[in-house]
């Protein structure tokens, strides 16, 4: 459970900021997203993430002129991160990551949990539409795979080439997001967990979810990225072995990874 102090305090952020919006006839909807809508989640550390709905032609001007948000005099970075959305940092360290949509724009969102504040444009069956529309297809086991295998390969050859951060980026960021989806795909969570992942991000609450692979795979992000590649083939072996359809998938795979190791010399 949040720590009652800390959410009394998020809680009422949110209240302050509807009774602003409730203020301003351009705005038809607030909807807040994330943790801000499922507030089991929220601790010191959570952001308000929300989305706000205006009328043709007002969304842009609430973007450049922020008098709007509640403590506004205390904004200390305001930086505009696409089209639509921007981050916000206060001078006690609070975080609001929000896009402002006209209404004809709303549907180019994704959302997993929602909380309807204000709804003046049907807002809450649109958002009901998009949460349907956000949930991903079918889980590629094979793409994925196949996809890992690839990362790795060029991630050790940039490395041997010298080229150390984008070889980095390449095994402990691109190899890893397909490794975490196998994972996911083939490991149950740990009881009482299944509500915490996010479809946005398989990075989101992994440590939560499988807390002793997340252990090890911590301490493999800390090698050189030779060694981190070699230790993350290891480990989706081991898991896949462990489990029927991850066993089914190294039957098939078994040249690709041979195919790997020649060409790496990790024979």
């Amino acid at each position: 459970m949040p720590n009652v102090s800390v959410l009394q305090k998020f809680l009422a952020y949110r209240e302050s900021l509807r009774d602003n919006l409730l203020q301003l006839n351009q705005v038809t909807g607030l909807i807040f997203v994330g943790s801000a809508a499922d507030t089991s989640r929220v601790d010191k550390w959570s952001d308000h993430d929300f989305f706000v709905v205006t009328v043709p032609g007002a969304a842009e001007a609430m973007r450049q002129d922020l008098s709007w948000l509640p403590h506004f005099e205390h904004i200390v970075l305001s930086p505009r991160e696409t089209d639509h959305g921007l981050k916000v940092v206060f001078t006690d360290g609070r975080v609001l990551e929000f896009a402002i949509f006209e209404d004809s724009e709303l549907e180019l969102a994704g959302v997993n949990d929602f909380d309807v504040f204000i709804d003046k444009a049907n807002i809450q069956a649109r958002m009901e539409a998009i949460a349907k529309r956000s949930i991903p297809g079918a889980f590629d086991e094979v793409k994925e795979f196949e996809l890992f295998i690839c990362q790795l390969l060029i991630g050790v050859g940039r490395a041997r080439r010298g080229e150390i951060l984008i070889a980095g980026q390449q095994i402990r960021t691109f190899a890893l997001t397909n490794l975490l989806g196998l994972i996911r795909h083939w490991v149950k969570p740990k009881a009482g967990t299944q509500h915490l992942e996010d479809i946005f991000s398989r990075f989101r609450r992994f440590e939560k979810q499988y807390p002793v692979l997340a252990a090890r795979i911590e301490e493999y992000l800390e090698l050189d990225p030779e060694s981190c590649a070699k230790a993350l083939l290891a480990l989706v072996i081991e898991v896949a072995s462990a489990n029927f359809e991850g066993r089914n998938l190294m039957e098939t795979a078994a040249n690709q990874i041979a195919t790997l190791k020649k060409a790496l010399d990790w024979e």
